[in-house]
């Protein structure tokens, strides 16, 4: 545990070096952390992809939520803490040559900090999206590859800095969530485990979600057992968050899991899509966009006044719903094959 001390003491000089480097660039770097936020992802850019391709969309839903689910259940076993309470709480340095790192309304997330959120996830998204891209850039040699690769591993690197910038996380927890999200990345994008998982039936699938229901209840009662509180990171970050209105229900471990499930069970019900008709851009990109918007807006006005109970199962509703209906509205009423067909039948009509 001494070692253990040190080298997050160490890591502490790090992230200080990097507040006093890049203090000038703080704007570009909260935008990069606000962009890469797992939520921010997962209600602005991945729904776009929805409009593009359903069977890309599907593919990249897939790989995302087990990344999350792989996230949030490693950041329960290991309870590692984050820099901006660590420093605080440990006695590796003394009331008189403590130093204090820099923190805003992006530095207070309670949740635990190890491995980071925000790289496991941003590295499976970009691993699926990049991927794509370098299929469809094949023709164009390996130049297209290497500049796609710079710029994954640019992008990745970015996030990085940000996430120590603002006193998040620490440099181990960034390197072990891009390793982890590369890990989830290469078994998610398995044409094997897509078409195992998609031969299922529904009810086998719905029952997968449920036995990781019970995964995460089982560690927080566990936890609860063994004497320790699943709620201790929450605590931690009111207690030495500069203010309270930083703090935000959305980016605790419960609360993420709800999400997750909610959206989860929706893509068990449809299953994964192999295959899909292509989309009339033209409709499916003005569609998935108001429904952003809406899904925005439903999310704002959860009920918050009703009790935990209430907003989490709201949420939960509302995730489910979004998500069935990325999957299986913006398909039926905005494929091309249906808008064709539709033509046909009205100049068919005009004709007779």
């Amino acid at each position: 545990m001494k070692l253990y001390g040190y080298l997050l003491k160490q890591e502490i000089f790090q992230i200080i070096y990097v507040q006093d480097v890049f203090s000038q660039y703080e704007d570009f770097l909260a935008a990069v952390t606000k962009a890469f936020d797992p939520k921010v992802l997962f209600l602005t850019v991945i729904p776009v992809v929805a409009g593009l391709s359903t069977k890309l969309y599907s593919k990249l839903l897939l790989s995302v939520l087990l990344t999350e689910y792989a996230n949030t259940i490693v950041k329960w076993i290991l309870a590692e803490d984050r820099p901006f309470w660590w420093i605080n709480e440990t006695k590796e340095f003394s009331s008189l040559n403590r130093p204090k790192i820099y923190q805003n309304e992006l530095t207070c997330e309670p949740s635990p900090g190890n491995p980071s959120g925000h790289l496991m996830t941003s590295t499976t998204y970009l691993f699926v999206i990049f991927s794509v891209l370098e299929e469809y850039l094949a023709t164009y040699g390996r130049t297209a590859r290497v500049s796609l690769r710079i710029v994954y591993y640019s992008t990745l690197f970015f996030i990085s800095i940000s996430r120590m910038y603002f006193g998040c996380h620490f440099l181990h927890q960034c390197i072990f969530g891009i390793l982890l999200g590369i890990v989830m990345s290469k078994v998610c994008l398995s044409h094997r485990l897509e078409k195992y998982i998609a031969k299922q039936s529904g009810k086998r699938r719905v029952g997968f979600v449920a036995f990781i229901c019970l995964v995460m209840l089982a560690l927080y009662w566990i936890q609860k057992l063994l004497g320790i509180d699943p709620q201790w990171a929450v605590k931690m970050a009111f207690k030495w968050c500069e203010d309270p209105f930083y703090l935000k229900p959305t980016t605790t471990l419960v609360f993420s899991a709800i999400r997750l499930t909610g959206s989860l069970l929706a893509l068990a019900v449809v299953g994964p899509i192999q295959r899909a008709k292509p989309l009339n851009v033209k409709l499916s990109i003005p569609m998935v966009m108001a429904m952003m918007a809406f899904e925005w807006i439903a999310l704002d006005f959860t009920p918050r006044n009703y009790g935990v109970v209430v907003y989490f199962l709201s949420s939960f509703l509302l995730y489910f719903l979004f998500t069935y209906a990325y999957l299986r509205w913006v398909p039926a009423l905005a494929g091309l094959d249906n808008r064709l067909s539709r033509s046909d039948r009205t100049s068919k009509s005009k004709s007779n």
